[in-house]
């Protein structure tokens, strides 16, 4: 396949402050410096954050390009809600500490587009994806491939189910909220485990079309690839900040079938089977995101799907479903809420030129699981026929 990017998105560039990167690097080299960081934070705050509860926390979850982002950035904006922030890449284990840090220094304070070129704008106080780097400390196997990725109610790990509850209890504090937001497309693999902890927890799974999706994830490889060619930095960052959908460090999660991810991570080193082997991941995600909602009342009732083209082509429908999802004030919410409807809308930064047998392969591969999301990929390629089952 080839992907058309625009004139804006055919330089990319990688741009982090190198004292941050380093400072990053040093704390996920040497994991008895975060810990040691967290408990001197933790004591510091330990009257301030002991009567703090963690009361339904938000996971916005899904394979990446499915629109977790923008729900998770219009959630942050949530007077109730409290949500990692760019801030917090450097070091996720001082989230009070090192935001006060931060509001005495200029870094990042001006709008930019964010690495992924997709027309998103951040500065150092937008919402992002930082937990995964506390999973990763305490799970040391999250992203090897031989292994299943899959952590459910029989998991168990007691200095991980110490240390996360508080970190999330010190962000709390530091942004005044009582809910905790947060997006993480690896949890689409432990949404189990994470009830276990949080009983009240509430489930955003974001979905989208095959064959936009397959795109999307398409020219956001090749985007990274690119960066990486630019500037190495790239390569050791994402892994640092355990972010590999993409690039050359990008990492399968493992649904429990060591020999498909083989045959997918095969199928992405040959041009004729690099969107077969694309299709092939979306099938494993979001099958077994089906296989458990069907197997899990308990998650079924917490879990919400929301399709990305309804996100985009019915926002006050889909905004509105979020909220009543996630039990927050929509009264709070409702210029934001406003601000979005405006905002939303489908990319229009990429196009993707499937051949035909591209095209075959996404249909054979994926229109079984597509179906019970209620997409019909035999009509067009963006037809949805029914609601979320």
């Amino acid at each position: 396949m080839r992907i058309r990017l625009t004139k804006r998105s055919k330089q990319p560039q990688f741009d982090f402050p190198a004292p941050m990167y380093y400072v990053a690097k040093l704390v996920q080299s040497v994991p008895a410096v975060a810990d040691f960081l967290h408990y001197l934070e933790s004591a510091a705050l330990r009257d301030k954050i002991s009567s703090i509860d963690v009361n339904a926390p938000t996971y916005v979850t899904g394979l990446a390009r499915a629109g977790t982002t923008v729900v998770l950035e219009m959630l942050g904006q949530h007077p109730q809600v409290a949500t990692h922030r760019y801030t917090h890449m450097v070091m996720p284990y001082l989230p009070h500490w090192l935001k006060v840090f931060a509001d005495k220094t200029p870094i990042m304070t001006s709008p930019v587009e964010r690495l992924h070129k997709d027309g998103l704008m951040v500065t150092r106080d937008s919402p992002e994806a930082v937990e995964e780097q506390i999973w990763q400390r305490y799970f040391r196997d999250a992203l090897d491939e031989s292994t299943s990725a899959i952590l459910d109610g029989k998991t168990t790990n007691k200095a991980f189910e110490r240390m996360y509850p508080e970190t999330i209890r010190k962000l709390l504090y530091n942004q005044g909220a009582t809910r905790y937001a947060a997006k993480n497309n690896y949890n689409v693999s432990r949404m189990e485990y994470i009830l276990k902890l949080f009983p009240d927890a509430k489930f955003v799974i974001m979905v989208r079309n095959p064959f936009d999706h397959i795109a999307s994830l398409a020219k956001q490889d090749a985007v990274l690839s690119q960066l990486e060619t630019a500037d190495p930095r790239l390569l050791d960052w994402t892994k640092i900040i355990g972010h590999r959908e993409f690039g050359s460090a990008k990492v399968c999660i493992n649904m429990g079938n060591r020999e498909l991810v083989r045959e997918i991570r095969r199928l992405w080193t040959t041009e004729e089977g690099y969107v077969r082997g694309w299709a092939k991941y979306w099938a494993s995600i979001y099958s077994h995101v089906l296989h458990r909602l069907n197997s899990s009342k308990s998650l079924s009732d917490a879990a919400l799907v929301v399709r990305y083209e309804e996100l985009c082509e019915q926002p006050a429908a889909a905004i509105d479903r979020i909220l009543q999802h996630t039990q927050l004030d929509s009264d709070a919410f409702s210029d934001v809420r406003e601000h979005y409807i405006a905002k939303l809308h489908k990319p229009s930064y990429y196009r993707p030129m499937y051949t035909e047998n591209e095209r075959e392969d996404i249909i054979n591969e994926t229109t079984s699981v597509a179906r019970r999301f209620g997409y019909d990929l035999t009509r067009s390629e963006s037809v949805i026929t029914e609601p979320v089952n």
